[in-house]
């Protein structure tokens, strides 16, 4: 042959369990527009990746979970409603057998605040603002060891406007 080719190509061919919780809340404190909003997801899979294993053999792990949490504070009267969110996601697995070494990938511990504003003007036009990330957290992947660093995304923070018009 002319060329050789090296294919990999994804089999499902394991089994795994995942189990996990959710815990949420919402209330709003009587009529003060005043509210919280909470939410705690615990996931666990009985199947992880061996980071001290053999770099050559291929490993079967579950991808993505992890632990993640949010709190909200809200206002909502007058013609306001007001979010400031923190957000919050522990580290999980994003790829596994990367590269001659089988290397895993994963996503760090994240946490972010969020912030939206917005303002029924009239019964027709309404008005918003949203600023994501406020304080600029970026997310780092790294391999077998936090030193081993993959990918850095520096997210810095997003702010939008925007107006809305009923006919």
């Amino acid at each position: 042959p002319l060329f050789t080719f090296n294919v990999n190509r994804p089999v499902n061919n394991r089994d795994a369990t995942i189990d996990g919780w959710e815990f949420a809340g919402q209330h709003f404190f009587g009529n003060t527009g005043f509210g919280i909003q909470a939410n705690y997801t615990v996931v666990r899979g009985d199947v992880g990746f061996d980071d001290a294993g053999d770099p050559n053999v291929n490993q079967f792990a579950l991808l993505g979970l992890s632990d993640s949490a949010n709190l909200v504070l809200m206002y909502e009267n007058f013609g306001f409603t007001v979010r400031l969110a923190y957000n919050w996601r522990d580290e999980f697995l994003q790829n596994i057998n990367v590269g001659n070494f089988r290397n895993p990938q994963y996503v760090e511990e994240y946490e972010q605040i969020d912030l939206s504003i917005g303002y029924d003007v009239n019964d027709n036009l309404s008005v918003a603002f949203e600023g994501l990330n406020l304080t600029q957290e970026d997310v780092r992947w790294h391999g077998r060891s936090t030193k081993q660093m993959w990918f850095l995304e520096d997210q810095g923070a997003r702010y939008s406007f925007g107006a809305r018009y009923k006919f």
